[in-house]
């Protein structure tokens, strides 16, 4: 049995949404749904899943369907959407406490920290 190619880019988390996305009256069931899908494929490089395997995951028959979910998601705060135009492909990423951070980004930002505190020391 052939995986979906999206799946071998997949760290599965199982279907983990977490409490304050699950109860949250400003998202619909199907927003729900889509943003767990979008954090189970963000790791280090960001979701790259098109249209088509979200079309395949939740059985929508066309692609407006994953386009709308994904762009009132963005319009939520609950996730990012970058265009490269060049490469004409799409990255999304969670927002939030629930953003993935690779180890770079955990380095960087322990520096950042430590600098910050060396300099209130300094005054």
């Amino acid at each position: 049995m052939t995986k979906p190619q999206a799946d071998q880019f997949r760290d599965f988390k199982g279907a983990f949404i977490p409490k304050d996305i699950w109860i949250n009256p400003e998202l619909s069931g199907d927003e729900k749904l889509m943003w767990g899908e979008i954090f189970a494929l963000d790791n280090s490089f960001g979701c790259i899943a098109s249209n088509e395997h979200f079309m395949k995951m939740f059985s929508y028959s066309n692609e407006r369907k994953p386009q709308r979910l994904i762009k009132s998601l963005k319009e939520k705060g609950y996730i990012t959407v970058e265009i490269d135009k060049k490469d004409d492909s799409r990255t999304i990423r969670i927002t939030g406490k629930y953003r993935h951070l690779d180890d770079t980004h955990m380095r960087d930002l322990a520096a950042m920290r430590a600098d910050l505190i060396g300099s209130m020391r300094k005054r």
